[in-house]
């Protein structure tokens, strides 16, 4: 009997609501009469307990290309191995039970392969979830296009997906560069994925040709993730898929494996288990403590401290044993802006504490805590910022002490702390921006800005316009500082075109301070008057003014530039 032209491995355990459905789109799907496929299917049950061996037997007896055996040994990766010692195509794929292969998808990889002689073919995929579909390939720029015959190094980001179930390989490609799957509870196929990826010539076809089916319940790879047997296995075939990335010797693929372990796959894994484990034992987590000093000394050349904070902190409590800290740290998975202000300075807190970060690097987060993100809690309720802030007052103080320069904005803070909780109470929400501008108008001659202040017993205040090498100050009289709101005026006549920033310079009970004046968020693009509008400054939380260039102006500036023109050539 003619061997068939493709084998596919079908590893099964507990699947027998959809080991038909997979079956199926193998067996009838695949084939047409404009581009038949000659496959066999060889299904490898790993000791199933319910219904998937009969079902996927009964299948067996209606379609000859189908062969159904049990598994000699226990696991996915053995599973598989035994399937391809079975197989007698001169191509290999694998699909999974539970999942679902697109109609003309083999066909779609073996026409492209034929064209190639290339000893691997990689097609898209999406995952299916209950609510929804996820395509993580686009976000991959190796399956922009159609690719030929590349390395590992021309598509680094091929990197991102090690799963098996999504490419053809050439048989004598896998038993030459001698590929197996590892007895491994879970990830078994990301170290095979990676051997093949670093010896193959490969091609990438834009067609989808999987799709994953993310299913709940104790069966899946996801449930056996909860555990540290689980994120131990894990991290052990991404330890051999690093030494493999080494090896290659390229620095592209090298960077792209730190950012997929650093900053996705591997930090989701940790995630995962966290989130997944009744108790977190130190103890038993002590081996995949281990595991990643291994990894972070293999890879961590400044990686870690460009990760977003929740990460940078994460991968060093980790690295230091702290999984209790780690688990409060990403807490139910709600993004850090959804979290309370009590909540946000409780993680800071514990952070702090770990000493596993420079205390300088809290800075930011914590003043952001008690300013921006402090505004939009409604669990706040009267005094109970100050009462948090007060709380955390160690945090506070080591936060300060330790910084690298000056901040008035958390001296402010602790100059409050000093002097008491009542004055603490009336600064606690304004202690980062003394002073915001309600409204901005352009009219009778004069810019006008209206401003609010929480200065504590102010003593002077000064509204300062900056624009190129241009300068303009306003002294606010003492009497309307007492209001607590403050109407400035400009001579309009002052205002040359072009883009003016507006600041303050003041000083009160806690000390001086000068920084921008935040206009609201609203005002933004909005135009004031005819020749004005509220404009980002430098991509920041602060706004400026840009004041349009009149007659006059626009032709000193052209004379300016022609004067400049022939002077250089003069000089030439």
């Amino acid at each position: 009997m003619t061997a068939p032209e493709l084998s596919v491995v079908v590893p099964t355990h507990d699947v027998g609501l959809w080991v038909g459905e997979l079956l199926s789109s193998i067996l009838e799907d695949q084939s047409t009469p404009a581009d038949p496929v000659d496959l066999e299917v060889i299904l490898v049950d790993d000791a199933s307990s319910d219904d998937t061996f009969e079902i996927a037997q009964a299948y067996a007896a209606r379609d000859p290309r189908l062969k159904v055996v049990r598994s000699p040994g226990e696991g996915g990766g053995q599973a598989r191995n035994h399937g391809v010692s079975l197989a007698t195509g001169r191509f290999l794929a694998f699909a999974d039970g539970d999942d679902l292969v697109p109609r003309g998808a083999y066909a779609a990889m073996l026409r492209k392969t034929r064209e190639t002689g290339s000893d691997m073919v990689i097609g898209r995929f999406f995952k299916l979830f209950s609510d929804r579909v996820w395509w993580p390939v686009r976000a991959w720029r190796a399956f922009d296009e159609e690719r030929t015959l590349v390395r590992l190094a021309d598509a680094p980001s091929a990197l991102r997906n090690r799963a098996c179930w999504n490419r053809v390989f050439r048989r004598d490609f896998w038993e030459t560069a001698g590929i197996e799957f590892p007895d491994a509870s879970r990830s078994n196929d990301i170290e095979p994925m990676v051997h093949a990826l670093t010896r193959a010539r490969f091609d990438i076809v834009t067609e989808t040709v999987y799709v994953y089916r993310d299913r709940p319940g104790p069966g899946s790879m996801t449930a056996k993730s909860h555990s540290p047997a689980g994120i131990i296995s894990y991290l052990e075939q991404e330890l051999r898929c690093a030494r493999r990335i080494i090896a290659l010797g390229d620095p592209r693929v090298r960077a792209e494996y730190a950012s997929l372990i650093f900053d996705a796959d591997g930090w989701m894994a940790i995630v995962r288990a966290l989130q997944g484990m009744a108790v977190i034992d130190p103890v038993a987590l002590e081996p995949a403590r281990v595991l990643i000093a291994e990894l972070v000394e293999l890879f961590d050349d400044g990686v870690i401290d460009g990760l977003e904070r929740d990460k940078r902190w994460g991968w060093r409590l980790v690295e230091a044993g702290q999984w209790a800290s780690l688990a409060r740290l990403i807490g139910d998975g709600v993004g850090w802006g959804s979290r309370t202000i009590a909540d946000m300075l409780e993680t800071l807190q514990l952070v702090a504490d770990s000493g596993v970060v420079p205390l300088r690097t809290l800075q930011r987060p914590v003043l952001n805590a008690v300013s921006v993100h402090s505004l939009g809690d409604d669990t706040l309720v009267g005094d109970d910022l100050a009462d948090l802030v007060l709380k955390h007052r160690g945090l506070f103080t080591a936060v300060a002490e330790s910084a690298e320069e000056p901040s008035w904005r958390l001296d402010r803070i602790m100059a409050a702390l000093e002097e008491g909780p009542e004055l603490l109470r009336r600064v606690a929400s304004g202690a980062t921006d003394p002073v915001t501008a309600d409204a901005v108008s352009l009219g009778d001659g004069s810019l006008r800005l209206r401003l609010a202040h929480t200065m504590v017993d102010p003593h002077e205040l000064r509204v300062v316009f900056d624009g190129d090498r241009r300068r303009h100050a306003v002294d606010c009289p003492p009497p309307d500082l007492a209001s607590g709101r403050i109407e400035v005026a400009l001579p309009l006549s002052a205002l040359t075109g072009g883009l003016w920033r507006v600041r303050f310079e003041g000083r009160d009970a806690l000390g001086e301070f000068d920084a921008p004046v935040i206009i609201g968020e609203h005002a933004l693009g909005e135009r004031v008057g005819d020749r004005a509008r509220i404009v980002e400054v430098e991509g920041r939380a602060r706004h400026g003014i840009e004041v349009d260039l009149n007659l006059g102006e626009r032709g000193v500036r052209k004379a300016r530039r022609v004067a400049g023109r022939i002077v250089r050539r003069v000089r030439g």
